[in-house]
């Protein structure tokens, strides 16, 4: 049944892309289990009745990482586009509310149609997506970069590169021995003279046992401590142990899980994934929380082409900086899937003032849509 919409812009049709994106594994213990060559990326289209089309991205990485995989986002999408044809995209409250009777849980699935009707609200004001979400704060956010598992002195080598080309916040890849991890944090704290941020991210990588080993052996040392275990449990018990700020992110689903974590001083610092959290209306649920908790956050995604950077990049221009921890810049590998996303200069990604995500998708990049919902047609 479709909801009320008004007299306004409505949905004509909903399209949903394949796109194939090379996979660069960072050396994650836990992703690198199956890393796969290549991602699937879903790109949604929603297409209305005034000629405008927003769009969204949701890109898992294979199906062992999080609970999502990228034939699962493309069922979900199936079970929620029908209920949306004819509705107004720029009520955003009303199409989450009738995704969610559609279909329980799967943000992944929810999130590129919702972030697409923020793209079309935007578009519809001719205001950028931060702007219609209360205001631009910054032209420009900080920007992180990770550095991959290796040997200390190459991932110093790797540091030093970055901080070249402008870099101050790093996520410094960990997980596998506890000992060489140890040695990892040690070569690159020890030799920052530049207030650089270190962001030492064991992606549940560490037993409850080892990462009890790494924080008692960290005094002195300047870093964060990024999921450290596979479950909250765990990582709460370290982080008892822990004189290092924390983050989490994989065990931290929603704002349930958040208000928790909160309660149980779990946490310093949270990962916000759009995606992972349903899109930017439930992403911006979490970063509100974190603000009015004092806790600071990175927001970014999965994966993702350049649609997905546009998407995060505006969460972040609309929430102060002092909160943030950086985004990430997801240079693909591949050419683009849109053009005037935001670009990385020294460290920082740049949003153009243009409305909506600010992006032009390339059609030619993005192929024929798998699958079509509207006007009584389906799956292609």
């Amino acid at each position: 049944m479709n909801m009320p919409g008004g007299d306004g812009m409505k949905i004509h049709s909903i399209l949903v892309y394949l796109v194939k994106i090379p996979y660069r594994p960072l050396g994650s213990r836990w992703i690198g289990r199956e890393a796969p060559p290549f991602l699937e990326s879903t790109v949604v289209e929603v297409a209305t009745d005034t000629g405008l089309s927003g769009f969204g991205e949701s890109c898992p990485i294979g199906g062992f990482y999080l609970p999502a995989f990228a034939g699962g986002v493309r069922a979900g999408i199936g079970q929620i586009a029908p209920r949306l044809i004819g509705t107004d995209p720029t009520a955003i409250a009303r199409i989450n509310h009738a995704m969610d009777q559609a279909l329980y849980g799967h943000p992944h699935a929810k999130a590129p149609v919702d972030i697409a009707c923020w793209d079309l609200l935007g578009q519809s004001c001719d205001l950028s997506v931060s702007e219609t979400m209360g205001g631009r704060l910054a032209d420009s956010v900080p920007a992180y970069i990770s550095i991959p598992l290796t040997d200390p002195e190459a991932m110093v080598a790797a540091w030093q590169q970055k901080m070249q080309e402008g870099f101050r916040h790093f996520q410094v890849k960990v997980g596998g021995d506890p000992v060489e991890d140890v040695a990892r944090i040690h070569a690159l704290a020890s030799r920052d003279r530049d207030g650089c941020i270190f962001m030492a991210d064991a992606n549940r990588g560490w037993k409850k046992a080892d990462a009890l080993h790494v924080v008692s052996s960290l005094d002195g040392i300047r870093c964060y401590i990024e999921q450290p275990c596979a479950t909250y449990a765990e990582s709460l018990t370290v982080r008892g142990k822990c004189r290092q700020p924390f983050i989490l992110d994989e065990v931290i689903d929603g704002p349930q899980d958040l208000a928790r974590a909160i309660g149980d001083d779990a946490l310093d610092a949270l990962v916000i994934k759009i995606t992972h959290a349903g899109g930017l209306s439930q992403a911006r649920v979490l970063r509100d929380l974190c603000v009015a908790h004092g806790i600071r956050m990175r927001i970014e995604d999965t994966a993702g082409s350049e649609i997905t950077r546009a998407a995060q990049a505006q969460l972040a221009a609309n929430t102060p900086e002092e909160w943030l921890l950086g985004s990430y810049h997801f240079q693909s590998g591949r050419p683009p899937t849109a053009q005037d996303a935001p670009v990385v200069r020294r460290g920082r990604l740049h949003l153009n003032d243009r409305p909506g995500l600010g992006i032009t998708p390339d059609r030619g990049q993005l192929g024929e849509p798998v699958a079509v919902y509207g006007n009584g047609s389906g799956p292609c």
